[in-house]
Formats: C-alpha cells, sequence, structure tokens
C-alpha cells in the first residue's frame, strides 16, 4: 500500500479490487467497530468474482464472501467463509438460490480457496468453543456426560420405615425436607401454613379451597404441596415418628452417544489427529487440545494476513509504517 494513504483511508478503504489466493474479486468493507478500535473490526469483507456452478440450472453462478469482523458482537474478529448462488429466476425475485456454508461446492468451484474452509468460524482466539465441541464428539457419552446404561434421570420420593410405598413428592419439596431437619438427630419440626388463592372472596370468580404447606416452603397457592390441612399433619406426623428414608428411583438410561471422530477432528482443525488421540480420557485430550492452541491460532493469524486481511486496527501503524497490506 502507498505510504501516503492515511490511518483512516486504510480503515475505510471500502470496494476495492483485491485478489484472494488468485481469485480475483473486491474488498466490500474495511472498517473499525466504534469504542473497539484497538482490538475489533466493524466489517471486514471480501466477495469473489462469480462462477459457474453446477445442480442449479443452466445459468446457475456462485460468489464466496469472506469476512474477519465482529459482526457476531462477541468482542472477537471471527472468520466465516460462505457462498451465494444465482439462478436468472432468482436475480428476478432479488433473492439467492442458495447459500451459507456451502464449503463442499465452494471447493469445488472455487479450489484456490480450500485451504481456508478449515479456519471457518475461528475467531482471534482460536476454533469457536474449541474444547469443548472437540471433546464432545470424540467422547462416547452423552450430552449429560453420562455413558450407555448409566442412569440419566431420577423419581424422587420418601419412604416411612419397612413400608415399601414410596410417596412422590416435587423434587423441590424434596430437596428442601432434607435441608431442613433441625438439630442432629434428623427431626423434623415445621409449622402448618394455609395459602389462599388470589382470587378467593373475588365475585363471580371460582371459589378454590385453600392449601398447605410448611412454614418456609413456597410462598403461594399454587406452590403448596398440602391439598387439605389433614393431610399435612398427618405427613409431617409420618416424618416425626416413621424414620423416613429419602430415596431415587432411576426412570430413564443412557442410550450413550457414538464417537464421532471425523466432526472431532474438525471441530480441532486437527485433521492429522489419531483414533487413539482423540479416544483419550477427557483430561489428557484437553491438555493436548490446550497445548497445540498457541500454534494453530499463529497459522491461523498467517493465513489471514497472507490473504490481505489485517488481524486488528491496532496493526495499522506497523501497516502505514512498511508501506505494504
Amino acid at each position: 500500500m502507498n505510504t501516503d494513504l492515511t490511518r483512516e483511508q486504510i480503515t475505510n478503504d471500502s470496494d476495492k479490487a483485491m485478489n484472494v489466493l488468485g481469485v480475483p474479486g473486491r474488498l466490500t468493507h474495511r472498517t473499525r467497530k466504534e469504542g473497539r478500535e484497538e482490538e475489533c473490526w466493524f466489517k471486514q469483507r471480501w466477495v469473489s468474482e462469480s462462477r459457474p456452478v453446477r445442480g442449479y440450472g443452466t445459468n446457475g453462478r456462485m460468489t464466496v464472501k469472506i469476512r474477519f469482523d465482529d459482526e457476531l458482537h462477541n468482542r472477537h474478529n471471527s472468520f466465516a467463509i460462505t457462498a451465494d448462488v444465482y439462478t436468472d429466476e432468482s436475480r428476478r425475485q432479488k433473492d439467492i438460490a442458495a447459500g451459507g456454508c456451502m464449503h463442499d461446492e465452494i471447493a469445488a468451484v472455487f479450489p484456490e480457496l480450500a485451504p481456508l474452509i478449515k479456519w471457518h468460524l475461528f475467531d482471534s482466539d482460536g476454533p469457536m468453543h474449541y474444547i469443548a465441541n472437540t471433546v464432545y464428539f470424540a467422547s462416547n457419552r452423552d450430552h449429560r456426560g453420562k455413558l450407555a446404561g448409566e442412569a440419566c434421570a431420577w423419581d424422587e420420593a420418601i419412604q416411612f420405615g419397612d413400608n415399601p410405598i414410596l410417596h412422590r413428592v416435587k423434587k423441590s419439596f424434596w430437596a428442601w425436607l432434607q435441608e431442613h431437619r433441625s438439630g442432629y438427630d434428623g427431626e423434623f419440626d415445621f409449622e402448618i401454613i394455609q395459602y389462599d388463592h388470589d382470587e378467593r372472596g373475588v365475585p363471580g370468580k371460582y371459589q378454590f379451597a385453600p392449601k398447605f404447606t410448611f412454614g418456609g416452603y413456597a410462598q403461594k397457592w399454587h406452590e403448596c404441596p398440602f391439598a387439605t390441612q389433614i393431610e399435612a399433619l398427618a405427613f409431617l406426623k409420618a416424618l416425626k415418628t416413621c424414620k423416613p428414608q429419602f430415596v431415587t428411583t432411576p426412570t430413564m438410561y443412557s442410550e450413550g452417544k457414538v464417537r464421532e471422530l471425523d466432526n472431532a477432528r474438525s471441530a480441532a482443525c486437527w485433521p492429522e489427529a489419531t483414533d487413539e488421540q482423540l479416544c483419550l480420557p477427557k483430561e489428557e485430550l484437553t491438555a493436548l487440545l490446550l497445548a497445540r492452541a498457541p500454534q494453530l491460532v499463529a497459522d491461523f493469524r498467517a493465513d489471514i494476513e497472507r490473504i490481505g486481511f489485517l488481524w486488528s486496527p491496532a496493526d495499522l501503524p506497523k501497516i502505514i509504517g512498511n508501506a505494504e497490506v
């Protein structure tokens, strides 16, 4: 770039011809993000020339869009490479026939840009959700962290003494009772509280009967666990005299998850990762991922700058001094 250009011109040099890896196109925006001038780009985008694409009629044409900016408003510059496909009909309707992360099609129509696809959804810190996504895809545990056959849902109930009948109660009430035993001997001592319905006494409204609870649990009619005072008294007596046991009963078992090792390699941008590496215990795999992250970000930055994009507005003084972008 010419040294006579000012910082302001460099950061607002929209709509100029710029080749990316030999593909003709235009840099449509390069503007700073107000309030984040030293870190984030408001927009930094490039659009390729259009090329014929198969599968969308006789006149389908594709353009590729590349951006590295803070479009997501997450205080990071992030990278995306997407495509738009136009046909004669879509142009008349001022719409696109297809678009988005058409990475297989981009690689076929624009093979020069294929090396950039691996950086899709990277940001200036590395792959988005780098550790979490890689570990999840590589694991054979479900989203709850459970292996096949492990319980993943339970019912909460109270069993009194040797009576085998399980008395199911709300999970919140079950947990509250355990937390509010009085003293160290496990005794229960609660006041019984009555709550009237909000519309009780209102003319023309259905008159719901009051409900009951123990003091400290529930503040509204619909939260109360007992329909009558007799029910509340009987339950309190059982708590005091019938040796309550708090039990959980499994109601659902996990089916686990198939390891998705190719997806894990993609999430980690680690195509050479072996099955053995990806199947390591979570802690060991996480350590491997963390160790390779700095080099991964360095390689990403090198490619970003190689194609003519700027890493951040903070680089501008150096760029102006070197007279090149």
